[in-house]
């Protein structure tokens, strides 16, 4: 149960497994490499008992990864939920705009994060992957009409105030843009990451020089 992931809903939280992304100083690395949240997963009737129990005290869902649109039936899913009455907010990473359009034809998502690794034409050194698909989920998010958010984890040695700046160009006239400070800890390179966090006075830097391409720009 959170307080913090769906603005002004009281949500539970599912967390999908498996992810189209290598992120090198992703801190769930558990969700994202095979076999290490095999004894952690729960079947899909388990998840609609729990959050059918607890609907008089719920009224948000976050459904979130890992990727949760790599599931291939995320759909029918989500319509589940939607019958229960819950409000679903989805987090991605952007890079299936596919699966992004039919969940918003559907009507199936209420509220939408995505996150935004590094600059687009840099994805492969920050994510693994190319970054061709990411503008096209930015576009689609802006344009869909529900209440979003963009963000950032923030690395130091890997995001400095160039990067950063081409990141919030790319959402330019976007409503709200999150930086997130990185915590030191194990990742999926495999090693302890620290002394990767910024200041608070550099983030607010960071703050600064994103906030004239969006609405609002906060650090969280």
């Amino acid at each position: 149960m959170t307080l913090l992931d769906y603005p002004q809903k009281m949500a539970a939280i599912v967390f999908t497994y498996g992810c189209n992304m290598r992120c090198p100083f992703c801190y769930n690395p558990q969700l994202v490499l095979p076999g290490l949240a095999a004894e952690k997963l729960y079947d899909e009737d388990q998840v609609i008992d729990f959050l059918t129990r607890r609907k008089k005290y719920l009224d948000g869902l976050v459904v979130t990864g890992g990727e949760p649109t790599l599931q291939k039936d995320l759909a029918r899913f989500l319509a589940k939920m939607k019958k229960i009455g819950y409000a679903v907010k989805l987090d991605t990473n952007g890079l299936m705009p596919e699966t992004l359009q039919e969940l918003l034809e559907k009507e199936l998502i209420d509220y939408i994060a995505m996150d935004i690794k590094g600059p687009v034409k840099e994805y492969g050194r920050y994510a693994g992957v190319e970054g061709e698909k990411i503008q096209e989920s930015v576009e689609l998010i802006m344009t869909s009409g529900l209440p979003y958010e963009f963000r950032s984890t923030l690395v130091k040695g890997w995001h400095d105030s160039e990067a950063i700046e081409k990141m919030a160009k790319m959402i330019k006239g976007a409503e709200l843009y999150y930086l997130q400070n990185f915590q030191d800890g194990k990742c999926l390179a495999g090693e302890e990451f620290s002394g990767k966090s910024f200041f608070k006075k550099e983030l607010e830097e960071f703050r600064r020089l994103c906030q004239p391409y969006v609405k609002k720009c906060a650090v969280r």
